[in-house]
C-alpha cells in the first residue's frame, strides 16, 4: 500500500508538470479503480432502480482530479453477502465490465481486474446480518440476537479472508472498506438503540480487520443520520437515494485524499542524515516525488557531490522517459539495466550529448552541465526553448555558448537557482546532491506554475 500512496502522490505531481495527454494515451499511467460488493456498489436506489451508487461518484471525483484510468463496478451485485464476494474470489468469476456508462461488451475475470487495479472498495456484510433483523408493519420488528451476534462474527472472518486473498493478487492495491448505516431510520423508536448498536458493532469489527490488514475503513453512518430523510427518504426501502450515495462517494474521496495527504509519508522517506540540514525540506520533497533517492544505510548523503549518471536518471524518471534503442556511450555497461535504459532514453530525447562515445557517468556535475540538462528538460516538457530577453547578469558566463548562457538565465529568470555572490554564478562548481533536490524542486515548481 506503501507503494500505492507514492505512485498516487507523484502522478498528481506529474499531473501538473506534464501534458495530459501524456496520461490520457495509457490507462496504465492512471488510477485503475475496481468496486465489489452488494446493491450499495451496484447502485441500487431507494426507488428499486439501478442508478448511480457510491462507487460511481467515488470514480466521478477521481475523473475530475484527471486520475481515473478505468472503473469498473461489474463485480458488485445487489443481495450480495461477504460470502458471495469469498467465494467470486475463489472462482475467479467472469462478468461484464459495468461502468458509469453502463454495461460494456467487455468481459474480465476478478482476480486479474484485482491484480490491475490501483484503488479497490468493497462493501459488502449488511445483507449476511440484516436476514437476523426483520421489521414488521407496526414499526416493531423480530431480532435474533444469537444469529446476529454469529452473522457479525462471520463478517469479520470472510473481510479478514477477503483481503487476504486480495493482499496475495495484489499486495500493492489500496482496499477501501465502506462502512455501515442504519437502514431503518423511521422504525420504531423503541428499535433505535438497537440498530445503533448494531451499526455500531459492525463498524467495529470490520474496521478492526480494516486496520490490520492495512485497509482503510470509510465510516458513514454518523453523517447518513444528520439527514437520513434526505438521504434514505423511502421508509418502505433500505437503500440510499442519489443524494446518498453522491454522500458516501465523497467520504470515500475525503478519506482516500486524507491517506495521501498524511504527514506520516514523510516518516517513510526519513533519511538519517537530513536533520537539521539547511535543505531538508527541499530534500524530503525530492524523495517525496520520487525524483531522488536515498542510500540502503538510510542515508542521503546531502553533501556528496552528484554525478553524472544520477543527473541523468533523475531526469529521465522526472519526464517518464520511455528508452529508445541504445545510448552509444562505451562505459556505461556496468551498470545496471535500468540505469542504461534510463541513460539511453535521456540521450534520444536530447537531455544529454555525453563526450563522444563516452558519457563519463562518475564524473560530478557542474552548475553550468546542471543547467544545460534542466533547459533542454523545459525544452522538452514545454515544446519550445527558454530564449530569455536578457541573458542573465553574471560575469563569469561569457565564455559559455549561447545554450549554456541561456540555461543558466533560465534558472536565474525563475529563481531556481542564483549566483553565488559579487556577480557571479561559478559554472563550473560541483553541485552536490542537497543543491540538486532544491535546484529540480524549484524547476517543478516552475513548469507548475507555467501549467
Amino acid at each position: 500500500m506503501k507503494r500505492f500512496k507514492i505512485f498516487a502522490i507523484l502522478l498528481l505531481a506529474l499531473q501538473l508538470v506534464l501534458p495530459m495527454s501524456a496520461f490520457a494515451e495509457e490507462n496504465d499511467e492512471l488510477i485503475n479503480y475496481l468496486a465489489l460488493g452488494d446493491s450499495l456498489a451496484a447502485g441500487i436506489q431507494d426507488n428499486g432502480e439501478l442508478g448511480p451508487s457510491y462507487a460511481d461518484f467515488f470514480a466521478s471525483s477521481l475523473a475530475e482530479d484527471e486520475l481515473l484510468g478505468k472503473f469498473n463496478k461489474g463485480f458488485a451485485y445487489p443481495g450480495y453477502t461477504t460470502t458471495d464476494v469469498l467465494n467470486d474470489l475463489k472462482n475467479d468469476i467472469q462478468k461484464p465490465v459495468v461502468n458509469s456508462s453502463g454495461t460494456q461488451s467487455e468481459t474480465v475475470a476478478l482476480r486479474d481486474s484485482i491484480a490491475k487495479a490501483d484503488i479497490i472498495t468493497i462493501s459488502a456484510g449488511a445483507n449476511d446480518v440484516l436476514k437476523y433483523f426483520k421489521t414488521k408493519e407496526d414499526g416493531t420488528a423480530e431480532i435474533d440476537l444469537a444469529g446476529i451476534s454469529k452473522g457479525i462474527q462471520e463478517v469479520g472472518a470472510n473481510y479478514n479472508k477477503i483481503l487476504t486473498e486480495i493482499e496475495k493478487i495484489n499486495p500493492d492495491a489500496l482496499v477501501m472498506i465502506m462502512g455501515y448505516y442504519n437502514p431503518y431510520p423511521y422504525a420504531d423508536e423503541s428499535l433505535q438503540k438497537q440498530l445503533n448498536e448494531l451499526v455500531y458493532a459492525m463498524d467495529k469489527v470490520v474496521a478492526q480487520v480494516a486496520l490490520e490488514k492495512s485497509a482503510i475503513f470509510v465510516p458513514v453512518a454518523e453523517e447518513i443520520a444528520l439527514d437520513y430523510k434526505l438521504y434514505l427518504p423511502n421508509p418502505k426501502n433500505i437503500h440510499l437515494s442519489k443524494d446518498g450515495y453522491k454522500l458516501v462517494g465523497s467520504l470515500f474521496t475525503y478519506d482516500l485524499w486524507e491517506y495521501l495527504l498524511d504527514d506520516s509519508l514523510y516518516e517513510e522517506i526519513y533519511f538519517t542524515d537530513t536533520e537539521g540540514h539547511w535543505a531538508k525540506e527541499y530534500i524530503d520533497f525530492a524523495a517525496m516525488f520520487g525524483l531522488m533517492n536515498g542510500y540502503e544505510d538510510g542515508t542521503f548523503k546531502p553533501d556528496q557531490a552528484l554525478k553524472r549518471v544520477q543527473m541523468v536518471s533523475i531526469l529521465a524518471r522526472m519526464i517518464g522517459l520511455e528508452p529508445v534503442g541504445e545510448a552509444p556511450f562505451k562505459d556505461i555497461s556496468g551498470y545496471a539495466d535500468a540505469t542504461k535504459q534510463e541513460i539511453a532514453a535521456a540521450y534520444h530525447a536530447d537531455l544529454v550529448q555525453g563526450y563522444g562515445e563516452l558519457l563519463k557517468p562518475e564524473d560530478k556535475v557542474t552548475r553550468a552541465q546542471m543547467a544545460l540538462m534542466i533547459s533542454r528538460a523545459y525544452t522538452l516538457l514545454t515544446g519550445a526553448p527558454y530564449i530569455p530577453t536578457t541573458v542573465a547578469p553574471f560575469t563569469d558566463i561569457d565564455s559559455y555558448n549561447v545554450e549554456t548562457q541561456y540555461a543558466i538565465t533560465l534558472l536565474y529568470d525563475y529563481e531556481i537557482a542564483q549566483g553565488v555572490g559579487n556577480n557571479k554564478f561559478a559554472p563550473k562548481q560541483v553541485v552536490t546532491r542537497a543543491q540538486a533536490a532544491k535546484i529540480l524542486t524549484g524547476f517543478m515548481m516552475t513548469l507548475t506554475t507555467e501549467e
